[in-house]
């Protein structure tokens, strides 16, 4: 066997701190020989990190000394990142129709209830997707409140990405329109329909702990809900929070801006940027994350009612569960509305997916040459965009928009961990923050489609192969 894959060691003696003495010293492990990205935009070749409890003490060249009686990992010949941020995922939704019965409604054969149950019992179920596919913190940027409680209870568990959370989602769309994706148990979308209501939501909300309120669509036209989303707006700078917004629209786009939004989710994609969204992005500090991907995942999940999505997963990192529902989804074909026009309308929203896509990636582009911070984002847990393995179509999708692969680095790492509010924490190599990063086989600055040859992931110090599961 080859120094480079002596991975083996968990560095056990790391989470075992309980059994040490005082007197003893605190092991140290050292990843010797690889070249480094720190996520900040600086490349090393034939480097070294030292890691103690779980955070790097030192990180260089060849030229860094190795303390005596270190644990030597030799990784020489592969290519080391911090871990993946996937800055929007969805931890209510599962990646099939039964996490969005308003775009297929399964719910005679899968109750919504009792799914949305299940995730909020088991929120853990798509942990190790996202550790096994390198991505070490996630955002949850809308939810049921039981979303919330997922930052604290996953942080100290090393089988799990760290987590951020919004909680539920505020919008102009009447709350009968949205019952078919609430629960008699709690809603993850909120009518906004008052400014009083506006405030005891980012108060309420910000006091289970979200780094962020999130808007679902901007209705201009609406003078109530837009008086409401102004306290909004107010009451989460009171609240030291943020606001994020979910606006494919150029004009609504730009209304966000004007709030002072921090985070803008998923591509502009009726109209090309101008100048003055530029303009106001500056202006706002905003961070765009554009989720390529998950349009086209809709499709795809359509797909499977006929056997015909095909999921890239090597190291077979997908839930059980999820891959059942995908591999079974011809039998639920039966709930497709016009069957006998299902191979029309496949065509027909490839073609309409295609125009998006471009004018998304136009954007993104515009974007990008303007310097507006950008971070990787997916939209997982819609239909057709898996959790944990979508991370790579989405590096992918960027690349092809014309950003440097070099320059996603940082959009994948650092700039998620900004959106998050966890930079001083992770998101990049450096003294003192967490030992979240992953190995590669391939150079990743060269290629994004390299980031599918991982081949270990390490979570707080505690390093692990991506091709065998966490329990076996």
């Amino acid at each position: 066997m080859k120094p480079g894959f002596l991975f083996c060691i968990p560095l056990i003696a790391l989470l075992i701190g309980c059994n040490t003495t005082p007197e003893s010293k605190i092991p140290t492990t050292a990843l010797k020989g690889a070249t480094l990205f720190d996520g900040n935009g600086n490349q090393t070749g034939n480097g070294v990190i030292l890691i103690q409890e779980g955070r790097i003490t030192a990180i260089g060249g060849a030229e860094t000394e190795i303390p005596e009686g270190a644990e030597i990992v030799d990784v020489s010949g592969k290519y080391i990142t911090p871990g993946l941020v996937d800055a929007h995922v969805h931890f209510g939704q599962t990646g099939f129709y039964d996490g969005r019965p308003d775009a297929l409604d399964l719910r005679d054969t899968l109750p919504y209830e009792a799914v949305q149950k299940q995730l909020a019992a088991n929120p853990d179920r798509y942990y190790e997707a996202y550790l096994r596919s390198g991505v070490t913190a996630v955002y949850d940027v809308g939810g049921y409140e039981w979303s919330l409680g997922l930052p604290d209870s996953a942080e100290e568990n090393l089988d799990a990405p760290h987590v951020a959370a919004a909680g539920p989602l505020l919008t102009p769309v009447p709350q009968e329109n949205l019952a078919i994706i609430n629960t008699v148990e709690g809603n993850q979308l909120i009518q906004l329909t008052s400014p009083e209501l506006g405030r005891e939501r980012v108060q309420k909300q910000t006091a289970l702990g979200a780094t962020g309120i999130k808007i679902w669509m901007i209705a201009l036209q609406d003078s109530v809900f837009m008086k409401s989303l102004r306290a909004v707006k107010e009451e989460v700078g009171r609240q030291n929070n943020k606001l994020i917004v979910h606006a494919t629209d150029l004009d609504q786009a730009k209304e966000a801006l004007r709030l002072g939004a921090k985070v803008l989710v998923h591509s502009v994609d009726d109209l090309p940027l101008d100048d003055e969204f530029i303009d106001l992005a500056r202006k706002a500090g905003v961070i765009y994350c554009p989720t390529l991907v998950v349009v086209r995942g809709y499709n795809n999940a359509a797909k499977a009612l006929t056997n015909n999505f095909s999921v890239k997963d090597p190291n077979n990192v997908v839930d059980a569960e999820t891959k059942n529902r995908i591999n079974s989804g011809h039998l639920f074909f039966k709930y497709y509305p016009n069957p006998e026009q299902y191979e029309e309308n496949i065509s027909a929203n490839s073609e309409y997916i295609d125009g998006l896509e471009a004018m998304m990636a136009a954007n993104l582009k515009r974007v990008y040459e303007a310097g507006i911070p950008i971070a990787l984002s997916t939209d997982a847990g819609n239909p057709g965009t898996l959790h944990g393995i979508s991370i790579y179509d989405e590096l992918e999708a960027m690349q092809q928009a014309g950003i440097s692969p070099a320059d996603i680095i940082p959009m994948a790492t650092r700039n998620g961990a900004i959106a998050m509010e966890r930079a001083e924490d992770f998101g990049t190599l450096e003294v003192g923050k967490m030992a979240d990063l992953i190995v590669l086989d391939k150079d990743p600055s060269a290629d994004v489609s390299n980031f599918r040859s991982i081949t270990h992931v390490m979570r707080a110090g505690l390093l692990r192969p991506v091709d065998v599961p966490f329990n076996d």
